[in-house]
């Protein structure tokens, strides 16, 4: 029962705070940032979500602390957006750090 109300509410959270198409609109239209370096970023984000989701489901199946790694997970992807937004350079300039970011973002999301 309150897992249900703890996914529930990370979803929300999620959702609200790291939507992807936000992310990309302002890094594009604010930092400069060129469509295919925002597609290269997200690209590189769902990979690492697509890769790291076996693993992830794997440690849930066979962990207690269900809710203490989702809301690990909660928080860390919303600094993680922060960062981006916090951190991006003019038209790209510290795109590999980005890209970084992005990485470790899709792999605790």
């Amino acid at each position: 029962r309150t897992l249900g109300r703890v996914a529930l509410f990370l979803g929300e959270l999620r959702d609200g705070l790291t939507m992807i198409n936000m992310q990309n609109a302002y890094l594009i239209t604010t930092k400069g940032y060129t469509e295919k370096q925002a597609g290269v970023m997200f690209f590189v984000f769902g990979m690492s979500q697509f890769l790291f989701q076996t693993p992830a489901g794997y440690l849930m199946d066979h962990t207690e602390a269900k809710v203490q790694l989702l809301g690990f997970s909660a928080v860390v992807t919303t600094l993680l957006t922060l960062i981006t937004a916090a951190f991006a350079t003019e038209n790209g300039g510290n795109l590999a750090f980005m890209v970084f970011i992005k990485f470790l973002q899709g792999s605790i999301t």
